[in-house]
């Protein structure tokens, strides 16, 4: 499934959030958004998964204007995890991964099948008769994810899915949603990490200013040059000795 924004402008007060952004996310690609604090990437995703509707432009999925669906119609088509969501939640964490199998077309033995390989994933399954309000922040985020890998949409996307956790479950989480994306489905993450980014994804798009500065592969895209001019900062780029690919230094 394919998701395309074309032409996107968000504004808050006199500045744009978004200034004309386009950008296509497809089937079998893990699309990485990296950039500066304030540079638009919660807000593209949003918009995308028909959130926010934006001031100008369009997002479109299998061609169809996602803010002109029903919210049953969305729920069907993506899956969305919020960077920030209710803490208090006064259900037990199976429960709560559960719902992500809400408006599903599996069969109930799939679904459960689902559930319990998302919990399992990401190592949640002995916390899962707890309440998810008791739990650390870190655990309280791997339940959010495995909700969200639950769901059996073709478009799934993941706002800062690494926040709180550790380096180990980090990098877990990264390859899970890679995997996600080598069986098809069009899957896209915001990230602060960029050396997470290189590592996992397919594709990485850089936002700075409410504008896509590069995309491409991260070999082409986390560059010294680029990235010392995004972030304001000294960056030193060298080649990981397993892949070749680009690990960032400061």
């Amino acid at each position: 499934m394919n998701a395309v924004a074309t032409d996107l402008v968000v504004r808050l007060g006199d500045a744009d959030v978004l200034d004309r952004v386009s950008l296509t996310l497809v089937p079998g690609e893990f699309a990485c958004i990296v950039g500066p604090n304030g540079a638009g990437k919660t807000t593209l995703l949003r918009c995308i998964a028909g959130d926010l509707a934006p001031d100008g432009g369009v997002v479109q999925i299998d061609g169809r204007d996602v803010v002109g669906m029903s919210p049953e119609e969305r729920a069907a088509a993506r899956a969305f995890l919020a960077q920030t969501e209710r803490e208090d939640i006064p259900y037990t964490v199976a429960e709560v991964v559960r719902f992500g199998t809400y408006l599903s077309t599996l069969d109930p033995d799939r679904q459960e099948e689902r559930v319990t390989t998302a919990m399992d994933a990401l190592a949640i399954s002995e916390v899962s008769h707890r309440v998810v309000a008791t739990l650390s922040g870190g655990e309280r985020r791997r339940v959010a994810l495995a909700r969200t890998l639950s769901r059996a949409t073709p478009l799934v996307l993941f706002d800062e899915p690494t926040d709180s956790l550790d380096i180990g479950h980090a990098n877990i989480v990264m390859a899970l949603l890679a995997a996600e994306a080598r069986v098809g489905r069009t899957v896209a993450a915001t990230s602060h990490d960029l050396n997470l980014a290189s590592r996992h994804g397919d594709r990485v798009v850089i936002l700075h200013e409410g504008r896509i500065v590069v995309d491409g592969p991260p070999s082409e895209v986390l560059t010294e040059a680029t990235l010392s001019e995004v972030y304001a900062c000294a960056v030193t780029v060298i080649a990981h000795p397993a892949d070749g690919r680009p690990v960032v230094f400061i």
